[in-house]
């Protein structure tokens, strides 16, 4: 009886194997990130090592029982070789899977994401972001909008998919694909015909089980945070299923639709020309609450860059500037306003060729050296921004000795300033 209950505690142990693997393989959950495998796991191919390993445990089956049975007709040389032949396959099986386990230890490279890459890596030991640089980042980079269409299979007659956004160059691909992985949804993409990048949620559960979530406690503080309110108000409306069920449904999700981002279609004002939209929310002036937020706001939407003028005042015969500085719609003024609070200097001037855009700048070299490279010291940037960065420290560093005021130095400085930013080459 004993025997027999261990036989069947042991298939039911596999049965219970074979249940959740092929349960999390064909319904992938949100928790999963709806996709198998779950990301940043590359699956083992079944016909290389297990294969291998399936083979040698089946062998060691038959060279035991030919021992045990050699040993029953009294053949002792027989049961001597057939227990040697088990034990060199167990040592053989046992040698395989160490291998394998000390290959995972020292660390492996996630499917896509090549630890040779000149502006990120991923390792098991990378650090993971910042909850608030999340949101800093989306601040800079992120969109809350809903996509609307004529669908025949609802009784409204129209079909609407949420979707939380980000789309940048397809340099950014490795760290959009951290940001999934922070999230533990939604999808990774590339538009090659238009190097581009895109990371993209649009399941309304997924949203509100994960996206809002996050935004609630860690929430944006530009202007996009009356978008994310909007937004919000309409997935939960989504998740009621008042869009699908009536008229009237669609018409509350237009009302809002049509107070975020450009606001209606031209499509869609034809067929609801009477749509009354609802009253876009006041976003006060808010403080950076952390400073990775900042940080991901920079790795979106800040810039290091280097000038270097010809000068004949100067014995090298050019003046160089270093900058840093910020771009953002006259909307958020006030918020960069705040950055000189917060970091202790900088100033605000308006774009000459665009009048909508604000500018925050630190130029002045103490500054740069005592304010903004130790802030970015001690709170560093995730993108390739940071490759920027690094750049402009070692340029700080000839001007603190300076070297900008020798050939020499000058023509290191024009060495990296030829590949920051726009004109770096990433392979």
């Amino acid at each position: 009886m004993g025997v027999a209950l261990f036989i069947v505690s042991e298939a039911l142990f596999f049965l219970a194997i074979f249940w959740a693997f092929f349960h999390s393989a064909l319904s992938p959950t949100i928790e999963l990130g709806a996709q198998w495998p779950p990301m940043g796991i590359e699956a083992v191919n079944p016909f290389e090592l297990p294969l291998l390993n399936t083979v040698i445990l089946l062998s060691s089956g038959v060279t035991v029982t030919y021992a045990h049975h050699s040993l029953i007709q009294g053949n002792r040389s027989g049961a001597l070789d057939g227990l040697v032949a088990t034990v060199l396959l167990a040592l053989v099986f046992t040698g395989l899977d160490i291998s394998c386990m000390s290959f995972f230890s020292v660390g492996f490279t996630v499917k896509g994401w090549p630890l040779n890459n000149n502006y990120s890596s991923a390792t098991v030991d990378e650090p993971k972001l910042s909850p608030y640089w999340v949101t800093g980042f989306a601040d800079a980079e992120s969109s809350f909008s809903l996509k609307v269409s004529k669908s025949s299979s609802t009784r409204s007659g129209w079909n609407v998919i949420p979707e939380f956004q980000i789309t940048l160059h397809s340099r950014y691909l490795l760290l959009l694909r951290k940001i999934h992985s922070f999230f533990g949804i939604g999808i990774v993409g590339e538009r090659e015909d238009r190097n581009q990048a895109y990371y993209s949620v649009q399941s309304a559960r997924a949203i509100v089980n994960v996206i809002i979530p996050h935004f609630d406690r860690y929430p944006l503080i530009t202007q996009k945070r009356a978008d994310y309110l909007l937004f919000k108000q309409a997935v939960n409306l989504l998740i009621q299923g008042q869009s699908r069920s009536s008229f009237e449904g669609i018409r509350d999700i237009l009302s809002l639709k049509g107070s975020m981002n450009k606001g209606l279609s031209d499509t869609l004002k034809l067929h609801f020309p009477d749509i009354l939209l609802f009253p876009r929310p006041v976003v006060g002036e808010q403080g950076i609450q952390d400073p990775s937020w900042l940080t991901g706001f920079v790795d979106g939407e800040g810039f290091f860059y280097v000038k270097s003028l010809k000068n004949k005042r100067y014995s090298s015969g050019f003046n160089v500037t270093m900058v840093f500085s910020i771009s953002q719609h006259v909307r958020d003024e006030a918020l960069l306003t705040k950055f000189i609070d917060y970091l202790g200097c900088g100033r605000i001037e308006r774009a000459s060729t665009r009048p909508d855009i604000v500018n925050f700048s630190v130029s002045k070299f103490s500054n740069i050296k005592e304010k903004v490279i130790p802030f970015f010291q001690s709170c560093s940037l995730h993108g390739i921004k940071h490759m920027d960065y690094l750049d402009f420290v070692k340029v700080a560093k000839i001007v603190e000795v300076k070297g900008h005021l020798t050939p020499e130095g000058i023509n290191k400085i024009n060495s990296l300033k030829s590949g920051m930013n726009s004109s770096r080459i990433y392979n």
